[in-house]
């Protein structure tokens, strides 16, 4: 059986929207500020195995040891980010997540299943709704989402030490055949809000139908109006009865 490894992985908010002589340059200040942000918790770039380029992102495993302190690498990400931010444009906007399972080390296509589950998490429409609602007057720059078993590994163990287990709100999530509950960590965003946000919009109801009557008779609470119809259309001549049904308010006629 192989290590269990921590896994991380990253992407750009909105990226298809940048102009395209820029993409270039947020992708590289992207990948510069998140191996900062890794230096900052001690994570070391040459630690890094199983590496893939997603575009704008970036998929990678670390020693299982480095799980907490990938965790808390958002932590000072959001404050790098915010302060280029502040002075740049366009803004960079991350999405991060972190998961843990036992992993093959390979010079080779890395196509695993903990590395699928990594991309279903970062990739998720619960995740991403969670971002998308948030108010514009606080827009989001860094979001991260955990794992189950990386947050119950690192964070509800008490190994992390900036991001503490009330700094998530839980959120399912289902992502094509990946099904787990999640955490989900936004600066400035209460715990108790996160599943909230995450659920989707209520559909339309459709409209209540009046109860049928035979042919010709009113509906209850309604009225039958009825009239002739003669033209012609593309299709040719045409005619015949016309029969509308009204519903009066109160559902007296």
């Amino acid at each position: 059986m192989p290590k269990t490894g921590a896994l991380f992985g990253y992407d750009v908010i909105g990226s298809s929207s940048v102009d395209d002589d820029l993409l270039e340059e947020v992708r590289g200040n992207a990948t510069d500020f998140v191996l900062e942000a890794l230096e900052h918790v001690g994570v070391e770039e040459r630690s890094r195995a199983n590496y893939s380029s997603t575009g704008d992102g970036a998929l990678a495993v670390y020693p299982e040891s480095e799980l907490p302190a990938l965790i808390d690498a958002a932590y000072f990400l959001q404050g790098k980010l915010y302060l280029h931010n502040r002075a740049h444009r366009p803004a960079i906007r991350l999405r991060l997540a972190v998961h843990t399972a036992p992993v093959r080390i390979t010079e080779e296509d890395n196509f695993q299943r903990p590395t699928i589950e990594l991309a279903r998490l970062l990739d998720a429409a619960e995740f991403k709704r969670v971002v998308r609602r948030m108010p514009d007057q606080n827009p989001v720059t860094v979001a991260l989402v955990v794992s189950d078993q990386a947050y119950r590994v690192a964070v509800r163990s008490r190994h992390t030490q900036r991001l503490l287990p009330h700094d998530f709100g839980k959120v399912e999530v289902i992502n094509k055949e990946f099904t787990e509950d999640c955490w989900i960590w936004i600066p400035g965003l209460d715990a108790e809000r996160v599943r909230e946000l995450s659920l989707p919009e209520p559909s339309a109801q459709p409209l209540e139908q009046p109860a049928s009557a035979p042919h010709g008779q009113p509906a209850p609470g309604g009225i039958v109006i009825q009239g002739g119809l003669e033209g012609n259309n593309f299709l040719g001549a045409n005619h015949g009865k016309i029969t509308a049904t009204y519903q009066q308010p109160g559902g007296n006629p």
